[in-house]
C-alpha cells in the first residue's frame, strides 16, 4: 500500500563497579534462560503473565492480527461496539533549578468499531480529546495539551481491518501499534497513533507475526500527523517506516521474539528478547528476561552517523502477591538509543528516565504487591529504584542520575464504578550535582480512567 493512499484515507477521517555488577547479572540471567527442560510443576494453560503497567517500557511484542471469527455476521451494526473511554491526568513536576510544569486535562476517547461483515471486513474511528481544566502558560511542557498549552481534539484512529482467514488480518489507515520502540506510548492524555497499514496473526500461543508500512505519527500532544523520517530528525523529508517481527510463547508463557524497523537514509532497530518462566509451584514461579537492541545509521545518515546497542536484564521472582525483581542494562558508547517513535524497551525504562544513554550502565530493584479486595475496588501497587552511571567526562559524559518510583492503583470493580481505574504516581529523579546541567526534579500525578460501553447499557 502506499503512501499516498494511505493519505487519502487519513485526509478522508482528518559505574566500573556497576559494569562488574551488571556483568554477573547477566551471566545469572542468561544461564536461566539457557537452561533445558525444567522438572519443576508446570501446568497445561498457565495464566497470561501479569506485569505492573508501566507505559513507560514496553517490551512486549503485541500481535497485530485479527480475533479469530465466532459469529457470522451479514451487516456492520451486528456486534458493534461503542466506548466511551473519559480520562482525567493531573501532573505536577517541579524541578530544582528548571521551571516548574503542572496541568489538569479532562477528555479521552470515544471509540467505534463495527461488525464484521461477511466475516471478513470491519471498520473502527476513534475521536479523541484533550481539554483543559488548568494549565498556566508559564507551566507548559506537561505533554498533557498542544504547546500552549492548547486544548485540542484529533481523529487519532480511523481504519480498515480485512481479516484473510482465522485469525490474520491487514489494518489499513489510522491505527494503534504497540511495539517496542514503535507504539502509542500511553504516557498522557492521548496515546501516539500511526498512519499505517499492518499484516499479521493474533494467536494465543505458538507463532505469531507482524509486518507493517508506517507512513507517519502523530504524537500525544499533537493533532497532526508527522512523517516518520522528519519526526526522527530529518526535517523537511517524507520516509517511510517498514518493519517485520515475530513472536513465540510456549504453553508455560515464556516469550522468545524479535522485531527489526527500517526509516530509509536515517537508522534501523533491531530487537530481540528471551523471557523465560521457571514455575516451583501453584504460588512461586521465577522470569529470567533478556533483551537486546542494536541501532545504527544507514543510507545517507541524515540524522547522523552512529552504531549502538542496549543489553538490558531483568528477573522476577513472584511467590504469591508479591513480586520482587532486580535488573541491569548497559548501553555501548557508540550514542544514546533513539526513540522518536515511543516505546522504549529497556526493562529498566520507569516514570522519567530510560537509562539507556551512551556509555550507561545502570542497576535496578523493583516491588509489587497485590493487595486485593479494599472497599470497592482492588488494591495494588509497585515500586522501582534505578541507578545509572555515566562517564564523567568525554563525548559521553552527562550527570549520573538515580530515581525513585511509587505507583498505587484502585480499580474499582462493584457497582456504577465499575472499570474506574484511578493511578497515583511520583517519582523522585536526582542528578550528580558536580556535572553541569544538572537538576533535580519531583513528579506528581493523579490519573482516572474509566471506561463505559454505550451500546451493552
Amino acid at each position: 500500500m502506499s503512501a499516498h493512499l494511505l493519505r487519502i484515507a487519513a485526509t478522508a477521517a482528518d559505574s566500573c563497579e556497576m559494569s562488574r555488577v551488571w556483568s554477573c547479572w547477566l551471566g545469572g540471567a542468561l544461564i536461566c534462560l539457557a537452561m533445558p527442560g525444567i522438572a519443576w510443576a508446570q501446568t497445561d494453560s498457565a495464566e497470561l503473565r501479569e506485569e505492573d503497567e508501566e507505559p513507560n517500557q514496553h517490551a512486549i511484542l503485541e500481535p497485530v492480527g485479527t480475533e479469530s471469527a465466532s459469529e457470522r455476521s451479514q451487516w456492520l451494526l451486528d456486534g458493534a461496539e461503542l466506548v466511551l473511554k473519559p480520562r482525567t491526568y493531573y501532573l505536577h513536576r517541579d524541578y530544582d533549578v528548571a521551571n516548574t510544569r503542572a496541568g489538569w486535562a479532562l477528555g479521552g476517547g470515544l471509540e467505534f468499531r463495527s461488525g464484521w461483515w461477511q466475516d471478513r471486513i470491519r471498520f473502527g474511528a476513534t475521536v479523541s480529546t484533550s481539554q483543559k481544566l488548568y494549565g498556566p502558560s508559564d507551566k507548559d511542557g506537561t505533554q498533557l495539551f498542544k504547546p500552549g498549552p492548547e486544548a485540542f481534539t484529533v481523529f487519532s484512529e480511523a481504519y480498515a481491518t480485512v481479516r484473510l482467514g482465522g485469525d490474520h488480518g491487514v489494518h489499513i489507515g489510522r491505527q494503534s501499534i504497540d511495539l517496542p520502540y514503535m507504539g502509542k506510548h500511553d504516557l498522557r492524555m492521548i496515546p501516539n497513533t500511526f498512519n499505517a497499514v499492518t499484516v499479521g496473526n493474533k494467536p494465543s500461543d505458538g507463532l505469531a507475526y507482524m509486518a507493517g508500512y508506517v507512513d507517519s505519527i502523530k504524537y500525544k500532544d499533537s493533532d497532526e500527523f508527522t512523517p516518520m523520517s522528519e519526526a526522527a530528525g530529518a526535517e523537511d523529508t517524507d520516509k517511510a517506516l517498514t518493519f517485520w517481527g515475530f513472536r513465540y510463547r510456549m504453553p508455560d508463557q515464556s516469550v522468545y521474539g524479535l522485531i527489526h524497523q527500517r526509516t530509509p537514509d536515517l537508522f534501523h532497530t533491531t530487537f530481540a528478547k528471551a523471557e523465560k518462566r521457571l514455575e516451583f509451584s501453584e504460588d512461586l514461579s521465577l522470569w529470567a528476561d533478556v533483551s537486546y537492541t542494536q541501532q545504527s545509521s544507514i543510507g545517507e545518515e541524515l540524522i547522523g552517523d552512529f552504531k549502538t546497542h542496549l543489553i538490558s536484564t531483568r528477573i522476577e521472582l513472584v511467590s504469591g502477591d508479591d513480586k520482587f525483581r532486580v535488573g541491569a542494562s548497559r548501553t555501548d558508547d557508540g550514542g544514546d538509543i533513539k526513540k522518536p517513535y515511543g516505546n522504549p524497551a529497556n526493562y529498566l525504562s520507569i516514570i522519567i528516565n530510560d537509562f539507556d544513554r551512551a556509555d550507561e550502565d545502570a542497576f535496578s530493584l523493583g516491588y509489587s504487591r497485590d493487595m486485593g479486595q479494599i472497599g470497592p475496588g482492588r488494591l495494588s501497587f509497585f515500586a522501582n529504584m534505578v541507578w545509572g552511571d555515566t562517564p564523567d567526562s568525554g563525548p559521553n559524559a552527562s550527570p549520573d542520575a538515580s530515581e525513585f518510583d511509587l505507583t498505587v492503583d484502585w480499580r474499582l470493580n462493584e457497582g456504577w464504578s465499575e472499570k474506574v481505574w484511578v493511578r497515583l504516581r511520583a517519582a523522585w529523579v536526582h542528578q550528580d550535582d558536580d556535572y553541569p546541567g544538572a537538576d533535580d526534579l519531583f513528579d506528581f500525578r493523579i490519573i482516572v480512567n474509566y471506561d463505559f460501553d454505550l451500546l451493552s447499557r
